[in-house]
């Protein structure tokens, strides 16, 4: 098949990776054919193997490859040269189903890409040279863009001065490098006389090296004077001799390809025909000249009134309309071309089939004049170019003789094609302005100063209900409690910025109620003095009253979220305590101290849900600060393996720390940067099966700290691998839900690591294949860690005997909690209602309270308020043990008067540590 085929194919195949390939490839091969048959393919492409390697490794891995116009610098023709390709590699399997080669097809497509590329250079240059007139600026810009599309040190247009052998540089181009050269004069000869042979001939001249070529090694010193080594000169021949040379010069050797010199001859065309432009200018003066030596019998006056009529005017003799006069006007119309002294359809070709020569026969032949309004005439203004519109108003008024014959037909009119145009989009930015309007809802108003006048667009009516034009019955439509904020807005443009911009609600004649978002602008009289404020007033009603549900449903869902994490820590607080309790307690039998772990553990697991659902919160929200400090990442693992430790054992699974034995540096939240290590781990334990394998491992890079929690777990799809992040994202639930949760956890890392300034990744080869976690953290400079670590205060306390009392209706989460400090020496008295608390303390006031908010009696924020207030209790410190645990919560508790705030159910260690810091 690959023999056979005439499009370029190739096999590379064996484990020598031979290649085999047919007649349309031996082509692409050039000079490596026919030795390339059998050899390796990297030896036969040695050239491009760094860039086509990727491409065939992965073909060899299996997947087929396809590549649309790529760039390849390979060697052929003697030298390295740009190609281009469109090539795909497929992998060719053997008997037992193993890629043991592959197949390439390709087709070289460096002349389409190149053809492309200098039609773009084509069309753009035309674009730039599109409205230019003067012959300098044409050659100027020219030779400026050919200059930077060819990236050269400099390109130079210079008319060639037969009689006296020299080169005027009339315009040009450098990159900076050299000195411009534009006015001055240089002898053809002085650069060689090969060289000024061939151009003379009209051949274009390209020299790689000027050093080396032996038609310009003689003369390297005068391109050396102009920052040149290597050179490409275009010529124009005009009538058999050398006319203008346009030259393009580099400050090295260069190879100078087929498109660089098409790009030059066709840049050297457009050139010149600016030249003959001006010369045909030249011309076009000489026969006003002409006309107006022809007109001077007939008077200064009607010359100067001819030529200088705003109107286009022209005199056409005989049934063949030849012109025997045209002023400037005319000429403009019809392209600055010549018609003096030639038939019409002649001179203006291109109105043939448009109506207009019929028109002038029909005039001659019956002597009656011609009016025509608006009537549209395509012109071609160059020969090449593309016909354009015009619209003219015009009479054709037959000439008739004293005979009563008609001898010739006058022609006058001008031209309305700017004023046609202006109109046409006048009303087409009005319609689209109206569409506008309509489909935005806005209403554009203006609110004159000085009368109290205010006047609406027409789509007021069908959007506000009607039309005012007076400013009493216009601010009747504003609702009137939202009068004077539209007025102070109005006032503050007027005394500021000039800037006007208010949200109102409307009452128009419908009734109906509806947001208006208005915005303005003041106008001012020339001595800055306010005239008026001109503006919209957009109809938002919709957006509002969807911002107003989208805030009220934020709020409910946190008064909800609070009294959730209320209502479910409550209860929890006792069992935690309780369980706490058992722990402490001396007793042997198994089954107690069995019982009291795993109610630990599932008040543990509960906690750390409603800690999850309440964090996320408050991350998404911005409210959660972060306190950091310098940390050595390796101690922070052991925390984080405790906390998810009995998972890990119950489900038999093999554990494995990878640290480092240098310092792993960061700066960061300790309990968050624990928080973060235990879900990544907690998650590894619950998505992979009894006796799976786990591994944590910390790798200290430059300028990152990573940290890896791998796993050979249930894996995850790909579908989900984008979302894995996003709340509540989660994969199939497994029927006993041990794989449940609520799809928090991952997205409450990626926050956290977040505001550790790091990042988050996940990889998985799919289901069943494991997964990998990896969080990066910025490394912390080691001397500014051992400086942190040194302005660290000392914390350690030793805990001593205290007073406490314990004041929550809740009996079961007082009294445990009462019987775990006193296991911990402390003397504890217990209290059911905020009025007994204050009893109690004016008769023995206790150096700590531990008060709960929700009291039925008074909640704990009036307490605290009036144990400060009492002389006994004003310098007790207060703790605040609630349910509350949201930020407000806590700002709240602060401004009550308590010292600390701690969320049930409170961590007896945590709590303990704190009472070891008072004294």
């Amino acid at each position: 098949m690959v023999l056979d085929s005439k499009f370029p194919m190739f096999v590379a195949w064996g484990p020598g990776f031979g290649s085999l390939y047919n007649d349309a490839y031996a082509e692409i091969l050039g000079a490596r054919h026919p030795a390339a048959l059998g050899r390796r393919f990297q030896d036969i492409w040695a050239d491009i193997w760094p860039v086509i390697h990727p491409l065939v490794e992965q073909a060899l891995a299996g997947e087929a490859t396809f590549s649309k116009d790529s760039t390849l610098t390979m060697r052929r023709n003697g030298h390295e040269e740009q190609t281009w390709f469109t090539f795909s590699y497929s992998p060719l399997r053997d008997d037992s189903g193993a890629v043991a080669g592959m197949l390439c097809t390709c087709i070289e497509t460096t002349g389409q890409v190149l053809a492309e590329r200098r039609q773009a250079f084509q069309l753009e240059l035309a674009d730039r040279l599109r409205g230019l007139s003067a012959p300098t600026d044409i050659t100027a810009m020219a030779c400026e863009f050919l200059g930077r599309h060819l990236d050269v040190t400099r390109v130079g247009y210079s008319e060639v001065d037969q009689h006296l052998s020299v080169l005027n540089v009339s315009q040009g181009w450098t990159d900076g490098t050299v000195p411009s050269v534009i006015g001055r004069t240089f002898p053809l000869e002085a650069f060689g006389q090969p060289v000024t042979a061939e151009v003379r001939a009209g051949y274009t001249v390209r020299i790689v090296d000027i050093d080396e070529d032996e038609r310009s090694a003689a003369y390297a010193r005068t391109y050396a004077g102009l920052g040149i080594r290597s050179i490409l000169i275009v010529p124009l021949i005009k009538a058999g001799r050398l006319s203008s040379i346009l030259a393009i010069g580099m400050a090295a050797p260069r190879r100078w390809t087929d498109q660089d010199v098409m790009l030059a001859q066709e840049v050297a065309e457009r050139t010149w025909d600016a030249v003959e432009r001006a010369q045909a200018e030249q011309n076009e003066r000489k026969a006003k000249e002409a006309l107006s030596r022809r007109l001077a019998d007939e008077g200064d006056r009607l010359r100067a009134l001819f030529e200088q009529a705003p109107g286009f005017m022209a005199v056409l003799r005989g049934p063949n309309h030849v012109f025997e006069l045209a002023n400037a006007a005319f000429i403009r119309l019809v392209g600055e071309r010549e018609v003096l002294g030639m038939p019409v359809r002649e001179a203006l070709p291109d109105l043939e089939g448009q109506g207009f020569f019929e028109m002038l026969d029909g005039v001659f032949d019956s002597g009656k004049p011609f009016h025509a309004h608006e009537a549209r005439v395509l012109f071609r203004l160059t020969p090449d170019a593309p016909a354009v519109a015009r619209f003219v108003n015009f009479i054709y008024q037959p000439v008739i003789e004293a005979d009563g014959l008609v001898s010739g037909i006058f022609v006058e009119g001008y031209d309305a094609t700017e004023r046609k145009l202006a109109d046409q989009a006048l009303r087409e930015t009005q319609e689209r302005l109206r569409e506008g309007l309509a489909a935005g809802r806005m209403v554009v108003w203006d609110w004159n100063v000085a009368n109290g006048q205010v006047t609406l667009s027409e789509n007021a009516k069908p959007i506000f209900g009607g039309a005012r034009h007076d400013e009493a019955a216009a601010w009747s439509w504003v609702h009137p409690d939202d009068v004077q904020k539209f007025r102070d807005a109005a006032t503050r443009a007027f005394r500021e910025r000039g800037q006007f911009e208010t949200l109102v609600r409307m009452v128009p004649p419908s009734g109906e109620l509806i947001w208006t978002e208005a915005r303005g602008k003041v106008v001012r009289d020339a001595a800055g003095n306010p005239l008026s404020i001109r503006g919209i007033s957009i109809d938002v009603t919709k957006r509002t009253l969807a911002e107003e549900g989208l805030r009220e449903a934020d709020r409910r869902k946190d008064e909800f979220l609070a009294m959730l994490a209320h209502e479910l820590r409550n209860p929890l607080a006792p069992i935690s305590t309780a369980a706490e309790l058992l722990k402490l307690i001396n007793v042997d039998e198994p089954r107690v101290r069995q019982s009291s772990e795993i109610i630990s553990r599932q008040v543990g697991h509960m906690t750390r849900i409603v800690d999850d659902l309440l964090d996320v919160s408050r991350v998404t929200r911005g409210l959660v600060t972060i306190d950091k400090e310098a940390l050595d990442l390796r101690d922070l693992v052991s925390g984080a393996v405790d906390q998810v430790r009995a998972l890990i054992d119950a489900r038999g699974h093999h554990l494995t720390l990878q640290l480092p034995p240098v310092p792993a540096p960061v700066r960061g939240d300790q309990t968050r940067l624990v928080q973060v290590i235990a879900n990544l781990l907690n998650n590894a334990a619950r998505y992979t099966p009894n006796g799976g394998q786990i591994v944590l491992r910390i790798d200290v890079r430059a300028g990152q700290v990573e940290l890896c929690v791998h796993d050979d777990g249930i894996g995850i799809a790909p579908d989900l691998l984008p979302h894995l992040f996003e709340l509540f994202a989660q994969g199939k639930r497994s029927p006993d839900r041990t794989q449940g949760g609520l799809g928090l956890g991952l997205a409450l890392v990626k926050s956290l690591v977040e505001l550790h300034d790091g990042s988050i990744a996940v990889h998985s080869e799919g289901a069943g294949k494991g997964s990998a976690f990896t969080i990066r953290l910025p490394r912390l400079n080691e001397e500014k860690q051992q400086r942190e670590r040194m302005d660290m205060p000392n914390t350690a306390a030793s805990a001593e005997r205290l007073s406490l009392m314990i004041v929550d209706d809740n009996m079961d989460a007082a009294n445990s909690l009462a019987m775990v400090l006193e296991a911990a020496g402390h003397h504890v008295t217990v209290a059911y209602a905020a009025r007994t608390a204050l009893e109690r303390a004016a008769i023995a006031a206790p150096r700590v309270f531990l008060l709960d908010i929700g009291l039925p009696d008074m909640d704990g924020y009036e307490l605290a308020g009036r144990l400060r207030a009492h002389p006994e209790t004003k310098y007790s410190v207060l703790i605040a043990l609630t349910g509350y645990g949201q930020g407000q919560d806590r700002e709240r508790s602060s401004a009550a008067g308590f010292d600390y705030h701690l969320v049930k159910p409170a961590d007896p260690a945590q709590l303990e540590s704190l009472l070891a810091q008072i004294t």
